[in-house]
């Protein structure tokens, strides 16, 4: 959180939240009237945009984390989009000009998608294909086709190990404590029988290994994180690397709802379209975990595609198109969006970027102060 403001910011999501329902109620509010109640994402800033494993097992790129999921406006997820671009752009040297072009050209991609799938066109969910990206997006994908379950599991796992597959011990993975095994064991258990047909995995779940992972995580930094090592369907095939990760309790409603896994799960299918046989939900020390593979498609823009006027033009962009159809997930709400919306989408964009460089300002204001104080 110290390292600059907008990891603080997209570390704070609550606060955030806190900030829309308090001093910043009438500046977040884009048209003067009320939106439409939606499920939306809850904390849509850009490094929770990446590249997964989409349809027919082809790299896609668009909204990946979903834990903060609620329903409230779509004013949530669009400023807290604008605030993410207003301060990438800062910390990559644009003027205030060129802040509030990128924040403009945020909003007019948002609304223009919104209007073409309220026409009824197409769209395969919450993401962008290889043909539909372009620039660092489409480098991105193109990348992620590439990789390979093997080049991901070299970095975690010693397949030649005595006894079998063991993870490796670094600074960011250590071994299971004891005392946690059995209950982290008696987890899997319970997320295998909440589980659906799937040939991924053997069943019942046969665990080769388990690591407790460190130093991840943005807003749930901090949290248990664990990984386990599954024997595949077919045992001559790499084993599968699966994730448990705690989670945030969500803060987009009122009163705040409590952590619920398959909440996490049902939201992400609903806002992404689609969703991982293997995602599925347990709780572990009466806590709530997201159970997920870690998949070699997986990855994000770095801070060198985040670092220029036309980078960041491209992404943010492409962010807003696939916000507008996680919003817009069929033609009806799309059209109850645009309803909502009406003649005044520039309004509303203006009232965007000014929100954005009110609340970036904010931001950095909170960074200062949290750096002054610990």
């Amino acid at each position: 959180m110290r390292e600059s403001p907008s990891a603080f910011f997209r570390m704070m999501p609550a606060l955030f939240h806190e900030d829309l329902r308090g001093p910043y109620s009438a500046t977040s509010q884009l048209l003067p009237r009320p939106a439409p109640r939606i499920l939306v994402a809850g904390d849509a800033h850009i490094q929770n945009f990446g590249t997964f494993r989409g349809p027919e097992g082809r790299a896609v790129w668009g909204l990946n984390d979903f834990d903060q999921a609620g329903r409230g406006s779509p004013e949530v997820d669009l400023t807290r989009l604008a605030t993410s671009a207003m301060l990438t752009a800062r910390e990559a040297g644009l003027s205030s000009r060129e802040q509030a072009e990128l924040v403009s050209a945020l909003g007019k991609a948002y609304f223009g998608e919104l209007e073409r799938l309220a026409r009824g066109g197409k769209s395969p969910g919450a993401f962008l294909t290889k043909k539909e990206a372009k620039g660092e997006v489409d480098d991105l994908i193109g990348d992620a086709q590439d990789a390979s379950p093997e080049s991901l599991l070299e970095k975690h796992v010693r397949l030649d190990a005595k006894g079998g597959p063991r993870f490796r011990e670094t600074d960011m993975l250590r071994p299971v404590p004891s005392s946690t095994r059995k209950a982290l064991r008696a987890a899997l258990d319970t997320y295998e029988a909440g589980l659906g047909k799937t040939e991924a995995v053997a069943r019942p779940l046969k665990v080769l290994d388990q690591a407790q992972r460190l130093d991840a995580g943005g807003s749930s930094y901090g949290l248990a994180r664990y990984y386990v090592l599954a024997e595949a369907a077919d045992p001559k095939d790499p084993p599968v690397l699966l994730e448990l990760k705690e989670l945030l309790a969500p803060s987009v409603e009122v009163p705040p709802l409590p952590a619920d896994g398959k909440a996490a799960v049902d939201a992400q299918e609903r806002l992404g379209g689609l969703s991982n046989p293997l995602t599925g939900a347990t709780r572990l020390g009466g806590r709530a975990f997201l159970v997920r593979e870690l998949e070699p498609e997986k990855a994000k823009l770095s801070a060198q595609a985040l670092n220029g006027k036309k980078e960041l033009a491209s992404a943010f962009e492409q962010a807003a198109r696939v916000l507008a159809r996680a919003h817009g997930p069929t033609p009806e709400q799309a059209a109850l969006l645009t309803d909502w919306v009406g003649a005044d989408a520039k309004a509303a964009t203006k009232r965007l970027a000014g929100f954005a460089q009110r609340y970036a300002d904010q931001a950095q204001a909170d960074w200062k102060a949290f750096r002054a104080g610990s």
